[in-house]
């Protein structure tokens, strides 16, 4: 075993260095290009001049072969050259022979396209000659290239071998100019030139460039005269850092880089492991991972987020649900295997007990707790669980045969709803975890008991009506067996089956015949139509559509027409029709349906569309226990509108139009009854019509009817009154484009906040392109309002705020929006899909809790804030986004963030006071004095610092930076800040368990996971994305599971993941974990987006 580990650590250094020499030989093949390409452009425009200038030289000048050495200057040479030779010094020029220099093209200085076999040509010295002719000398140009002819040496001939180099032999990348296969020439000299040879074995790249023209294998580089060089503008001059700037840059470099030596590794111990994989690989998190048992685990967490790693040698592997309670995974496990030996689900399969609360109008049925018990198909309440435990009498048993669905009520989290053929029940849980798991097993349970009936059957299903028919859906048809059974539709394979393939809940879908459009007559081939004895259109006429809400329509087609009407008529006795039963009102819509009802019909005159009387009698059919809230809805919409609202007491409308539409939210049955009642009272019966409009576009984004026949009456009557004039045609107007905008988007899960309420109801909606409007605070301190409207997302919001700023997407430049949060006083994030009413909403429900039910007359704060930073896109980066960096590193240094020295403080300082406040006239004041010093010095030296000193060096540093630009200042800030390797880091404070509550710097980078000392923010330890196997919550402390590389000699029994545990608060516990998934997710999505 010991001799394996080696090996593979042997060829895994192999690999490593091989991967080193092939990227630095890519960096030079691009230098050289690079060169190459300049030289060639340069050598064009000089020999255009010297044709025009020196017209009787043409012919010579175009018959000069070979390749001419330009070699740099020594001394006097900067970075930004670009291999060109400089005028200044000629006597300093390397003068080499043309046969070291042609060694050098031929071996190393050519690039790949280059080095291809070719037909080799004699190649001049420094003195190049044409049949036995001398070039003349310029007296202008002080170049050897005009030096005395030399004689051309005898030509190099070339043997074609193929030399091995294995340094070569890397995968190709993009950066690859050819992809064919290479052959280098050996090259041996004639001898008569070996004792000639004065230059070195190995030229330097650097030193030669030749380039190839279109004629010439090596054409000639012709350095351009006076009167040339006259026609081109001069170079712009080159920036030379002034004194101030070289001693803050080398003040950075003493303090800034002390964080270079960060590990790319997950050990701390001094074997070396595989060389990490790039942290872009790590694509996504998956859904779960599944906590083994034992003592090794130590408990499962909660929350723990698991990074799926995509990497050469894995092919599969396991999504597994990260956010697992241990309650969950007990009744899992109490369920038995996880193999299914039957079709047929197990009613004792499904176990599972909690307290619960009556939700009712009652105070007293609502504080009392009951404790519920799931088992053997049974929904089971006791007192308490020592009732149970007693094996007493239970207060109320519920057969789950009994319940036709469970669903949660939107707007309560912990609250579920019950739905019996007789009665509605509604109860709270302790936490919505657990709603949710109680609503996902008693759906179980009741589809469970669903199958189980129909399979014990032994006769054939008391179906209404039954028969073969064709369903289609999706565009796909198949021939099935039909049974109504109750409000179900049932689907067989076979006419003897006992257990449906699928069944379609008929209660409050529509039922109606299928329209024949335009399109569908010409539909299908010649061939298809062949085939058929009777035209394809004739069987459109015997299709059936069954539409329920949130789903996609489900057709049937039958053979014949009369069997088409007997279906319809049982279908839509299934289905409750208007049609056959209902409310008068109900009645009416499905009449307008049929009919039609154009805009100019006297059915829109009929009394129940136009009556102005205070409700006596609900609109739309509501079971009996719940005809008393919904008759109140209703006289509270009569209410609001035939009460006129005044200025002075406006917030009386405001609160009664929240309390409406939030109980519209909370209970789904009331919604029909309120559009119904909207849809009168803004007939034109009111006297202050306009209030109803109002409140119809408050309600629109929130939630729609859940009726199609009343969802169609609703978007006539907007449609109608739109097509008119006046104030109310203006608010239709809006009302039909909420309307589609909430189609689009989906409904909300929280009720109108203050903002939005007051947005509509005091002003003109339709006066802008969106009614309500937020300051959002920008990292540099100042504020830019955005616009939204109902069915905005937080998602639209960012990207149009980045627009308007001028930033790249949010995705590229790593901004997000946060809320501050009224408990804790720090900020949340904003994920992308939530609305953002929705989140005014619940903060304004937050900041009623926390001031006990007293109205609060704040506006929740948003913030744009940097969430993840990438090193590698800075050269994308706007100049606002520079700024806002450079405003979060002021608010990183005044925390002690950054790890910086006194001097290099002092000079910072001076800096963002020079990009603040401009040049200093005379000393600083005190005003300048304090601002600067509380906002860009660190918090821990200001406490410390003598007051007289630091003012002095501030006024000489300062003076010092006289005359820089803010962009300058910026530029430098920058410049400096970005000499230390995590800077963008989002840092986290945290306690290490393992060692004695440390308290250490969780910091979160694009190469990993980086763990800080607080005090000097020193690298302790560095852990690579792709070596994280888990994340998370656990037991009210953030854990880490790392896996690690195990040295030869390590123990048999040592296990390669180690656990990492700190002590946090559980919301930043939250938050880090939600960053760190996004920091993993977001990775590949921008490196992607970025090539």
């Amino acid at each position: 075993m010991v001799k394996a580990a080696q090996i593979k650590q042997w060829v895994v250094h192999r690999l490593k260095e091989l991967e080193e020499q092939n990227e630095r030989l890519r960096l030079q093949n691009l230098r050289c290009t690079t060169q190459l390409q300049m030289l060639k452009s340069m050598s064009e425009q000089t020999r255009r001049a010297k044709q025009q200038h020196n017209k009787h030289h043409a012919l010579m000048s175009h018959s000069i072969t070979g390749a001419l050495p330009v070699c740099r200057e020594l001394d006097n040479r900067t970075s930004d050259d670009s291999g060109l030779t400089s005028d200044e010094h000629p006597d300093r020029l390397c003068q080499l022979p043309a046969d070291a220099m042609s060694r050098s093209i031929a071996g190393e200085s050519t690039p790949k396209t280059l080095r291809k076999k070719a037909p080799r040509q004699n190649s001049a010295d420094c003195g190049g000659t044409v049949g036995g002719a001398t070039s003349p000398a310029p007296s202008s140009d002080g170049s050897p290239i005009w030096e005395q002819p030399r004689p051309v040496p005898t030509p190099r001939k070339p043997r074609n071998t193929l030399l091995e180099r294995d340094s070569l032999n890397s995968f190709a990348d993009e950066y690859e100019f050819d992809c064919e296969e290479e052959t280098f020439d050996e090259v041996v000299e004639s001898p008569v030139d070996s004792p000639r040879r004065k230059g070195p074995e190995y030229v330097n790249l650097a030193d030669f460039c030749a380039i190839r023209d279109d004629k010439n294998i090596y054409s000639d580089i012709i350095k351009p005269s006076s009167s040339s060089a006259s026609h081109h503008p001069p170079a712009p001059p080159q920036h030379r850092l002034r004194p101030w700037e070289s001693k803050i840059l080398d003040a950075a470099d003493q303090c800034l880089a002390q964080g270079s030596g960060l590990q790319t590794t997950a050990e701390t111990t001094d074997y070396e492991g595989p060389s990490s994989v790039s942290p872009y690989q790590v694509s996504r998190i998956s859904d779960n991972r599944a906590s083994s048992s034992g003592r090794r685990s130590n408990g499962a967490s909660s929350g723990m987020s698991i990074p799926r790693v995509f990497s050469n040698y894995s092919t599969a592997e396991v999504d597994i649900d990260p956010y697992e309670s241990p309650s969950r995974q007990l009744n899992e496990r109490r369920s038995g295997t996880g193999i299914r030996t039957s079709m047929i689900p197990n009613a004792e399969a499904i176990e599972k007990a909690g307290y619960w609360c009556q939700l009712s109008e009652s105070r007293l049925k609502s504080l009392k707790r009951r404790f519920v018990e799931l088992r053997n198909g049974t929904l089971t309440f006791y007192r308490t669980q020592k009732n149970m435990a007693r094996d007493e009498e239970p207060l109320l048993r519920i057969p789950v045969s009994e319940l036709k669905s469970v669903t949660r009520i939107p707007g309560n989290p912990y609250a579920l709803q019950l739905m019996t053929a007789t009665q509605r029940l509604q109860y709270q849980t302790d936490s919505e975890k657990g709603t949710e798991e109680w609503v996902s097993l008693i759906g179980q349970a009741i589809r469970g008991t669903t199958l189980r009936e129909l399979a014990s059957r032994t006769s054939r299903i008391e179906a209404t009506i039954s028969g073969v028919v064709q369903r289609v859906k999706c565009g796909h048809s198949k021939r099935l067996h039909a049974a109504l059974a109750g409000q179900k539709l049932l689907f067989f394979k076979n006419p003897e089956d006992t257990v449906p393939t699928s069944f379609v809940e008929l209660q409050g879908a529509r039922v109606c015949e299928k329209q024949k459009g335009p399109s569908e007559e010409s539909s299908g081939s010649s061939d298809e139509q062949s085939r058929t004895e009777r035209p394809p259109q004739k069987r459109k006429e015997y299709t059936v559509s069954i539409e329920v809400c949130n789903d996609d329509p489900l057709y049937i087609v039958f053979r014949s027409a009369e069997e088409k009407e007997r279906w319809m008529y049982f279908l839509k006795a299934a289905s409750g029709d208007a049609s056959l039963c209902g409310t008068p009102f109900e009645l009416l819509v499905q009449r307008m349906l049929v009919e039609g009802a154009g805009p100019d019909s006297q059915i829109w005159t009929d009394l129940l569309l136009v009556s102005r009387d205070d409700p006596r009698d609900l609109m739309t059919t509501v079971q009996a226990a719940e005809k008393k809230k919904a008759l109140e809805i209703a006289k509270a919409c009569h209410l609001f509108v035939a009460v006129l609202m005044r200025p002075c007491a406006v917030q009386y409308h405001i609160d009664l139009a929240q309390n409406i539409l939030s109980t519209g939210i909370q209970l789904d049955w009331v919604r029909n009854e309120l559009y119904a009642q909207m849809i009168r009272l803004t007939s034109g019966s009111m006297e202050w019509g306009l209030q109803g409009w109002k409140l119809l576009a408050l309600a629109l984004p929130l939630f729609l009817p859940k009726q199609y026949a009343l969802l169609w009456l609703l978007r006539r009557h907007i449609s109608r009154w739109a097509a008119g004039s006046g104030d109310e045609a203006g608010l239709a107007g809006y009302c039909s484009a909420a309307l589609e905008r909430s189609l689009q988007t989906g409904g909300r899960f929280e009720g109108p906040s203050r903002l939005e309420a007051t947005s509509i109801l005091t002003r003109d909606p339709t006066a802008t392109t969106f009614p309500h409007s937020i300051s959002v605070k920008l990292p540099n301190g100042d504020y830019q309002v955005v616009e939204f409207d109902g069915s905005t997302e937080v998602g639209q919001c960012l990207s149009s705020l980045c627009l308007k700023l001028g930033m790249r997407p949010a995705l590229l430049s790593g901004y997000a929006l946060y809320i501050d949060h009224p408990t804790n006083g720090g900020l949340q994030l904003l994920k992308g899909k939530q609305k953002l009413c929705d989140c005014l909403t619940l903060w304004e429900r937050r900041e009623r809790d926390v001031k006990r039910g007293r109205v609060a007359v704040e506006v929740a704060r948003l913030e744009l804030r940097l969430r993840h930073y990438w090193p590698h896109l800075a050269h994308t980066e706007t100049m606002i986004e520079r700024g806002f960096l450079a405003w979060r590193s002021a608010e990183e240094i005044v925390e002690g963030r950054v790890p910086l020295g006194p001097q290099l403080a002092e000079d910072i300082m001076a800096l963002y006071g020079q990009l603040y406040f401009g040049d200093l006239d005379g000393s600083t004041s005190q005003q300048q004095f304090d601002y600067v010093t509380s906002r860009f010095y660190p918090r821990k030296m200001l406490d410390v610092a003598n007051m007289r000193t630091l003012r002095a060096s501030l006024d000489q540093n300062w003076r010092q930076m006289t005359g820089s630009s803010e962009a300058e200042c910026i530029r430098l800030i920058l410049q400096v800040l970005r000499k230390w390797p995590l800077f963008g880091s989002s840092l986290w404070e945290a306690g290490l368990r393992t060692s004695n509550e440390r308290r250490v710097v969780l910091a979160l980078h694009d190469t990993g996971l980086h763990i800080l000392d607080r005090k000097q923010l020193d690298p302790i330890r560095s852990i690579p994305f792709d070596s994280l196997v888990a994340f998370g919550a656990f037991h009210s402390d953030f854990m880490l599971t790392v896996e690690r590389v195990l040295p030869p000699d390590c123990h048999p029994e040592e296990t390669p993941k180690e656990r990492l545990t700190f002590s946090m608060e559980l919301c930043q516990i939250e938050q880090l974990t939600t960053h760190l998934a996004e920091y993993i997710r977001c990775q590949k999505l921008v490196f992607n987006v970025s090539k």
